[in-house]
């Protein structure tokens, strides 16, 4: 009895004992629980604490964590070309298979032209506007990547992209059926384009003319257009034949800055 009882008192305090050891030890915060902790501080603050929280956060597999510590290092301006930051945002690109991180490799990160081209259809194939846009810019023009201009895959891609509501795209199918360089279909036809790529386009960025009467644009407009098309189509003979017709001078000016 006398051996049952001290059994029982040294179970008791082995229990009491754990107790306080797990109420002492609380459970290490989990990756999302950190980055928010992080993105509640006051943007003061958040330098101090990037260690402690954010990038444990992003060791811990929160993609998040990953592109916030890219935006964070990109904003010191000691780190503006750091390795860190291409790391981190490749790691998010990678873990997550965001599109627009995607996107964000392409355009920020050293890699070789086949590496980058990957990231790029990765995102453009997943129906992500601005990769589907790049993607058919580099088919209908001369490119880094070896391949071949391609019209009609090119025009297929700018399709994409207007479905997806790329504001570049709506006003190049807009600019193309409006300067007769290429019709659209019966079903395009009904599409209000111009509309469409004013309601796309973001309240800061400044937009490309109405060409409801091409010839009463000013010297400044004829060039804004001219440019937009022949970066996205400057392989096309018929796109610089009718700019030439249309303002030969601000045709020459154009090219001068795009080729």
């Amino acid at each position: 009895m006398k051996v049952k009882s001290a059994l029982i008192i040294s179970g008791c305090v082995l229990a009491a004992s754990l107790g306080v050891y797990w109420i002492a030890s609380p459970r290490e915060p989990s990756p999302e629980e950190l980055y928010r902790q992080y993105m509640e501080l006051s943007p003061s603050l958040r330098f101090g604490q990037r260690e402690n929280l954010l990038q444990k956060a992003a060791q811990g597999g929160h993609v998040p964590a990953m592109v916030q510590m890219a935006k964070d290092i990109f904003m010191d301006k000691e780190s503006l070309l750091s390795e860190d930051y291409e790391f981190w945002l490749k790691k998010a690109a990678d873990t997550g298979g965001n599109p627009a991180v995607q996107m964000d490799v392409y355009y920020n990160v050293d890699l070789s032209e086949e590496e980058l081209f990957s990231y790029l259809t990765k995102a453009a194939g997943q129906s992500y506007g601005p990769a589907l846009w790049e993607l058919g810019c580099i088919y209908s023009s001369f490119n880094n990547y070896n391949i071949v201009p391609d019209e009609q895959r090119a025009l297929a891609l700018f399709r994409q992209a207007a479905d997806a509501n790329n504001s570049d795209a709506l006003y190049l199918l807009y600019a193309l059926d409006r300067l007769n360089i290429f019709p659209l279909t019966e079903a395009e036809k009904k599409t209000d384009f111009y509309r469409r790529y004013r309601t796309a386009l973001g309240s800061h960025e400044t937009p490309l003319p109405s060409l409801t009467n091409i010839h009463e644009l000013d010297s400044f407009e004829y060039e804004f257009v001219f440019k937009f098309l022949l970066k996205s189509m400057g392989a096309n003979e018929k796109v610089k034949s009718t700019l030439k017709n249309i303002n030969e001078e601000a045709f020459d000016n154009a090219c001068k800055d795009v080729f």
